[in-house]
């Protein structure tokens, strides 16, 4: 299967809809996603024929960050056959990439990546640190 070059906000809203956030307002609330990129994307991925996208009648009530609202139901997205099997190839060359390491390789790897995740933990506690003195 030839696969179409998608950006990561695109694989990422693949994974959204997989995991049930099917509309424009689930996924912003779930990513750092804005509408626009999400419509765009809907529009591109639709293209290459890895989605079907509705726009539903009516409105739709939810409850977001503690509010119930009421809003025109926002672009519906399901994933088609072929964007099913595009996650499931994506995934699986995601998990070639380290099968095919060797011992030493891998434990490289990992050292690189628990050091990358200590930095970013490092990053994180002085982000924290800055917000809760402006609070």
């Amino acid at each position: 299967m030839t696969e179409p070059e998608l950006r990561d906000k695109e694989q990422i809203i693949l994974q959204q809809i997989r995991s049930g956030n099917d509309d424009v307002q689930k996924i912003t609330s779930e990513t750092t996603l804005e509408n626009h990129h999400v419509t765009y994307a809907f529009q591109k991925l639709e293209q290459h024929g890895l989605l079907t996208v509705s726009k539903p009648d009516g409105t739709v009530e939810r409850v977001i960050e503690g509010q119930k609202r009421v809003f025109q139901h926002p672009k519906q997205a399901q994933l088609t056959e072929k964007g099913q099997q595009y996650l499931e190839h994506s995934e699986r060359t995601d998990l070639d990439e380290y099968e095919n390491l060797s011992h030493s390789e891998l434990v490289e790897k990992t050292h690189e990546l628990e050091n990358r995740v200590e930095e970013l933990e490092r990053k994180f506690e002085v982000f924290r640190d800055q917000v809760q003195k402006l609070i």
